[in-house]
């Protein structure tokens, strides 16, 4: 084969090898073996601005860059390199577009021929035009991954912002935040912890990336945690890492050992609320920016912290006006039994009293006081029905099934009623379920033209459940404004649920959830 015919064969399998590779430093790698190869040097290298690039042939670390970068383009008989294991060899180099100002640069016994000179130029121009072709695809598909980075950041966000936005438990939020957390940042174990009085904490959500349960642990002292006690101490984002004796052991399945962490501190309305922590258990350290990341998440918790204790506060100030309102009901009723109930039976007696004394010939005296009598006792019992309707005594003194059967007895529409519960429940519940009974019934008597009303109480899992469904005309709607606005108001400050179920020409139901016990803040 004629000199020709080699360099060309020898260009075009350096063509073919080169373009397979998958990336700039993998393009560098295959050039200097298939350019060491075909000029049968015994080092070949890629150096640009003081930087090894690729080099074959050299001990690992024993790459003399220095001298390399010096070598001039072209044969040079009088540019020497020591080779360790070889000696002292005939360099020669040649410049690469890409990167700008790089040098291929390969060392033999002997010089290059022309023919090689002018092959090791080709070479080095296919592997600057590769080279820049595969960095451009870098580029891209970095730009491309990291486009993809963000939208799955934004969809994790928006699916947090949305449950923030809708009002879910701060409990519910929090685990979210943790698992959205651990797996947009690729972390073995994510934790939301927050401060207590008394320099304790306590962890409220907890996420692992094998998928299984975390226990939640009871309140503990700052100091058993380091990362979470130095950020208390600093108020802002830190990283530790840790060694084999000393790196934290999450309580998993299976257990892991976290090797880096990074947490970022959880601010309520200027106030440090608690952290929110992300762990590796592998040696690689944690991205750069994940406290800029995190910290799109905390402001999230921390707004759903705020809403939850705005709705707290509200809640309570809701419950303390129902309370009111019946502490002053029960006050009236007291006052007309013990006062103008009292004075009217007295004035009832004295009245029976003269009526006995009228001589029998005074017949239209008797008439008149007979009359008077009549009247006294309409009024007794208008005012004994009022004081009932104000505050039922026998809600008070019997509790709530036999106050539920009276207003069934007096009810205007006839009532099948079903009481699956005993004894007493707390007051607030008893109070809350015999006025809902109450304005249903008077609902049912004046709009729904009803036949029957079905009424039915359990108390299941610590909860009273009351139905109240009626087979009238329907279309009963609270957005409207009735009295089941009222019936909303008293049943959420007593911390339970309603719900209206009212299609038009197919009658009313109502269902009630109210809480047996007082129900503690939601991720407090």
């Amino acid at each position: 084969m004629d000199v020709s015919a080699w360099s060309t064969q020898q260009l075009a399998e350096f063509v073919a090898v080169v373009s397979t590779a998958r990336s700039e430093i993998a393009a560098a790698r295959v050039a200097v073996e298939r350019t060491a190869e075909a000029l049968d040097a015994d080092v070949a290298a890629i150096v640009c601005g003081g930087e090894l690039i690729a080099a074959v042939g050299f001990p690992e670390g024993a790459t003399p860059v220095a001298e390399l970068e010096s070598a001039r383009p072209g044969v040079a008989s009088s540019q020497e390199l020591v080779v360790p294991g070889v000696g002292r060899c005939v360099a020669a180099s040649a410049p690469l577009e890409h990167p700008p100002g790089a040098t291929l640069v390969v060392a033999r016994l002997d010089e290059l021929t022309a023919e090689e000179t002018g092959l090791m130029r080709g070479m080095a121009r296919v592997a600057a035009i590769t080279m820049r072709m595969l960095s451009v695809l870098d580029d891209e598909r970095a730009a491309r991954e990291e486009i993809e980075r963000l939208a799955r950041e934004q969809a994790a966000l928006r699916r947090v912002a949305t449950l923030v936005a809708t009002g879910a438990p701060p409990k519910e939020v929090f685990a979210t935040v943790a698992a959205e957390v651990g797996q947009l940042l690729g972390a073995d174990f994510t934790e939301l912890t927050h401060f207590l009085p008394n320099q304790a904490a306590t962890v409220v959500a907890a996420w692992s990336a094998t998928g299984e349960l975390v226990p939640m642990f009871d309140p503990v002292a700052l100091g058993a945690w380091k990362l979470t006690t130095l950020i208390h101490e600093t108020h802002r984002p830190e990283r530790m890492e840790y060694g084999e004796d000393n790196s934290p052991l999450v309580t998993s399945a299976p257990p892991v050992r976290i090797r880096s962490s990074v947490g970022v501190p959880i601010v309520v309305a200027g106030h440090l609320w608690g952290v929110i922590a992300v762990g590796w258990a592998g040696d690689k350290p944690p991205p750069p920016d994940t406290e800029s990341r995190l910290a799109d998440f905390t402001e999230l918790v921390a707004t759903a912290i705020a809403n939850a204790g705005a709705q707290t506060e509200l809640k309570a100030s809701r419950s303390r006006i129902v309370a009111s309102a019946d502490e002053t009901r029960r006050r009236i009723e007291r006052d007309l039994h013990d006062g103008a109930q009292q004075r009217l039976v007295s004035v009832a007696l004295q009245l029976k009293a003269a009526q006995a004394t009228v001589p029998t010939e005074h017949t239209e005296l008797a008439a008149m006081l007979d009359t008077v009598s009549g009247e006294l006792t309409s009024a007794l019992d208008e005012l004994r029905e009022m004081a009932r309707g104000i505050h039922p005594t026998i809600l008070a003194e019997g509790g709530l099934a036999p106050a539920l059967k009276a207003l069934a007895r007096r009810s205007a529409v006839p009532v099948e009623l079903r009481v699956g519960m005993s004894g007493r429940l707390p007051e607030r519940v008893e109070v809350t379920a015999y006025y809902v009974l109450s304005e249903a019934l008077t609902n049912a008597a004046k709009h729904s033209d009803a036949s029957v009303v079905h009424v039915q109480v359990d108390t299941v899992d610590g909860v009273m459940w009351l139905s109240v469904r009626d087979d009238g005309t329907g279309g009963a709607n609270p957005a409207r404004g009735s009295g089941l606005v009222g019936l909303r108001d008293r049943v959420e400050a007593a911390g339970g649920v309603i719900t209206v179920q009212s299609p038009p020409g197919h009658g009313t139901r109502l269902e009630i959830r109210l809480p047996l016990e007082h129900e503690p803040p939601d991720g407090f």
